[in-house]
């Protein structure tokens, strides 16, 4: 829900395009609405606030190609305690239009595509109000969006899987290419042009038997150079990726995922105040491993009642404490009931509740320390015509 256009990953992981092309094709277009409100507060930090989101999505699928786009709304209210002011938003967000065709020969199945991300959300604030924003990599537990608009950008990708018995090797590459935006609107010459990026990923699914599964997922991801009026400034180090799935259906009623998510990433390159441009003393990236439990237990022909355990940990960076880009870690736990109910056979309705409570170690964001308690509802509508 994170992000709007997404989505190796699932392409590959699904046996890669075969998924899609073996879905009913009497009901080629899903359309699904859904909201989310979630609220974060913080004891000992002056941190708190609240964001709520809604979108939609709508996708054509017949067993050869498809389309679709996604559109959202967002409003987010917050305060980081070391402004005076809140920093408020309430915009529509860029709008993700994305395409696909699947290709099947034997056991070789084939998908590949064009993402837009059109620049339909508020790409441009003050610098004051960019001083009010949170900026610290904590924004990933505590907000589901944290960028409201960017330039126009486009991604070509393709994912590739063959089928050997019980075993599905899958490849998969995505390659985007990021538009320029004016990230201030109160400062002259200051065109932000993200590096495009390119992700690569290897996948192998194994299966065992009619009831159990195992996927393996290994992706890398490079970023090209952050540039600020044609000049270079920063550089995302390289992220290596690796996620374990396995997935056990134990009988008629009841089914579970285990998950084991490991991210690493190399050091940045960024721009210093002597003018050079070279690579971080130290990493302010850090690992982070996450594991997570899902289930889903069938009531009826109607009703699956679901859930998610999980735990996430954020390691330290490389940088000592008395540092400003030192970051101290954090880790996060996070609990999660839901419902999928089939109002009929065309129309299905989730409802998702989840608590998260990010214990933040020292850093410039938190000097002391904090620990957030998070809610989140979600709830949505899926169709099919």
């Amino acid at each position: 829900m994170r992000f709007v256009i997404s989505v190796l990953a699932a392409a590959v992981a699904l046996s890669a395009a075969g998924a899609s092309a073996e879905q009913d094709s009497t009901k080629p277009l899903t359309v699904g609405i859904f909201s989310n409100i979630g609220s974060f507060s913080a004891s000992g930090s002056g941190v708190e606030g609240s964001q709520s989101l809604a979108y939609l999505q709508m996708i054509y699928a017949s067993p050869t190609w498809g389309a679709g786009f996604t559109s959202s709304y967002a409003a987010v209210d917050y305060t980081t305690g070391a402004a005076a002011d809140r920093y408020q938003r309430s915009t529509v967000t860029d709008t993700a239009v994305t395409s696909f065709y699947n290709v099947k020969s034997g056991a070789l199945r084939a998908r590949f595509g064009v993402d837009l991300g059109l620049p339909t959300g508020q790409a441009t604030q003050t610098s004051e109000e960019l001083s009010r924003s949170i900026t610290d990599d904590i924004y990933e537990d505590l907000l589901l969006l944290n960028n409201y608009g960017s330039g126009m950008n486009m991604a070509a990708h393709l994912a590739l899987s063959y089928q050997t018995g019980r075993i599905t090797w899958g490849l998969g590459a995505r390659y985007l290419t990021a538009g320029a935006y004016d990230p201030m609107s109160d400062r002259e010459q200051d065109e932000f042009d993200p590096g495009d990026s390119l992700l690569a990923l290897a996948s192998v699914l194994f299966s065992f038997g009619d009831r159990g599964s195992a996927l393996l997922n290994l992706s890398r991801t490079s970023q090209g150079h952050d540039k600020q009026n044609g000049k270079d400034i920063f550089r995302n180090g390289d992220i290596m990726a690796l996620e374990i799935r396995l997935f056990r259906d134990w009988g008629s009623s009841l089914s579970t995922s285990l998950v084991a998510l490991e991210r690493q990433q190399d050091k940045n390159e960024r721009l210093y105040a002597d003018e050079q441009y070279k690579s971080e003393t130290g990493n302010a990236n850090a690992n982070s491993t996450e594991v997570f439990l899902e289930t889903a237990w069938t009531r009826s022909d109607a009703l699956v009642l679901t859930g998610v355990l999980g735990y996430k940990s954020v390691a330290a960076n490389d940088y000592p404490e008395d540092d400003y880009l030192h970051d101290g870690g954090r880790t996060k736990l996070y609990i999660e009931p839901g419902l999928r109910w089939s109002i009929s056979k065309s129309k299905l309705l989730s409802l998702k509740l989840r608590y998260s409570t990010v214990d933040d170690q020292k850093d410039s964001f938190s000097p002391a320390g904090a620990t957030y308690s998070v809610y989140n509802v979600d709830i949505g509508i899926i169709m099919g015509f």
